[in-house]
């Protein structure tokens, strides 16, 4: 192992959960999906999120270290978004999800 690398779990966590902060984040960009591409669009965006948690809590080290925004933090992109999570003992939390456009700094984590 790499010194300065924080080793990832050779197994799959398989469970997820999501922060309040995500969840307010997935309300919002279902609204605006809708808005502007129909609520078709909106649910298939949706669906796509779930997937990837999914995808996500099964291979937990799918996504790039984001340790550059915050120590620990992982990132995944989908379509226009970027989705940020930890890695618990057991779990994976989505901590928020930021759309890929977005200056990404510390500073939006807190």
């Amino acid at each position: 192992m790499r010194k300065g690398r924080r080793s990832l779990p050779a197994y799959a966590v398989a469970e997820y959960s999501i922060s309040e902060r995500a969840r307010q984040k997935l309300v919002e960009i279902y609204a605006n999906t809708e808005l502007h591409f129909g609520s078709m669009q909106a649910d298939a965006y949706n669906a796509g999120f779930e997937k990837l948690f999914e995808l996500i809590a099964s291979f937990p080290g799918i996504g790039r270290s984001a340790d550059e925004i915050r120590p620990g933090y992982r990132r995944y992109r989908h379509q226009a978004h970027y989705i940020f999570y930890t890695l618990g003992k057991d779990h994976v939390l989505i901590e928020t999800i930021l759309h890929a456009a977005q200056d990404l700094r510390p500073e939006l984590f807190d």
